[in-house]
């Protein structure tokens, strides 16, 4: 028969207390659970919670950014939006009611003098709209946003001498001068929207490394005013074989076809011709504009629906991960609390007063 083992009253009572403070600590974290809503006060008390919920702390401070950003960003677009939709709105007035068949119907001075005022009016209402601003920004200056970009200034030609109507300039100059590879036609203001942003590095001027963002990673809030009413110059033939070179700027066509409708001797030469049809062209290349303004609208419209519904999945998610529904923290305080009574019951029908201790009491 194996040794027996004495179990002393010593014994009982130490593994008893152990047991007893189990039950307190287990009912003082229910009641915080209670008061608090939350299911733990310290990282230690749930390690692995906690480090979800301080990666889920992160990425809802990063897509609220995301959020401000695109909420911002959707305020500048429809300002750009609204411009671009006026400029285009007086260039098709023009189209309308001032087109090659209206100036044929009347040789009367008067009333092409009429015409040309009223082009020119819409002529000074493209520059206006074109100056937008969005708070004390200029939505269509690029990268220069403080100043005016656009400014209506007599053309002269290369002597300094007038040429009887006004030409825009962009950001001081020449809109006629600009071309594709131009700088401040190629501006870019990259905002990060949570598309992934990818910054690469790239050989610059004097082979210098410098940064820059992957395009199809970040939304480009920049749009140059110019790429919107056009910019440079195209070469036309005339029926003659005379080449000359006509404006793609419909600001500048407007001022040039409401300059030959003031002439006495007007009549719809080739050159005026040419220039009609490339107004048209712009005017249309101006709807083009606006179209892709709109498909960034819906684009950062749905952005925002994207990072709305992930704002409300992190909140889900840290809810279930640190906080604890009412009823459940009542219902486990509940338990801890009938636990904590029903271990004091034990232990006054299991630990015996000793000789000792009645005498002490």
């Amino acid at each position: 028969m194996g040794a027996m083992t004495r179990i002393t009253t010593g014994m009982i009572r130490r593994n008893y207390e152990n047991n007893l403070t189990s039950n307190m600590g287990g009912l003082e974290a229910a009641r915080k659970q209670v008061e608090t809503g939350r299911r733990f006060e310290y990282s230690y008390e749930d390690p692995t919670a906690a480090a979800k919920a301080a990666i889920l702390e992160k990425r809802y401070a990063r897509v609220k950014d995301y959020i401000s950003n695109a909420e911002d960003i959707q305020d500048w677009q429809n300002t750009q939006e609204d411009a671009a939709m006026a400029v285009s709105g007086y260039a098709t007035t023009i189209v309308k009611n001032y087109n090659i068949a209206a100036v044929n119907g009347t040789n009367a001075l008067e009333s092409r003098m009429a015409y040309a005022t009223a082009i020119e009016q819409l002529q000074e209402s493209m520059v206006t709209s074109l100056n937008a601003k969005y708070g004390e920004t200029f939505v269509f200056a690029g990268n220069e946003g403080k100043k005016p970009p656009f400014t209506l200034e007599e053309a002269k030609d290369a002597n300094g001498n007038s040429l009887g109507y006004k030409e825009l300039f962009y950001r001081g100059e020449r809109v006629d001068d600009l071309t594709a590879d131009s700088p401040l036609i190629n501006e870019h203001a990259y905002i990060d929207l949570g598309f992934g942003l990818e910054i690469t590095q790239v050989a610059g001027a004097g082979g210098a490394m410098t940064d820059q963002v992957t395009s199809s990673s970040a939304f480009d809030a920049a749009l140059p005013g110019a790429r919107i009413t056009g910019y440079g110059t195209t070469e036309v033939e005339l029926e003659d074989g005379t080449k000359i070179a006509i404006s793609k700027n419909i600001v500048n066509l407007a001022g040039q076809l409401a300059k030959a409708l003031k002439d006495p001797d007007f009549t719809v030469t080739d050159e005026y011709r040419a220039k009609w049809e490339q107004f048209e062209e712009t005017a249309n290349d101006l709807r083009d504009e606006v179209s892709i303004l709109g498909t960034k609208t819906q684009l950062l419209k749905s952005t925002l629906e994207r990072l709305e519904n992930e704002k409300l999945n992190i909140e889900t998610q840290f809810d279930s991960t640190v906080n604890i529904e009412p009823a459940e923290a009542i219902m486990n305080y509940s338990w801890a609390n009938y636990a904590y009574n029903s271990a004091l019951k034990v232990g006054t029908s299991i630990i015996t007063p000793s000789l000792l201790d009645f005498i002490r009491g």
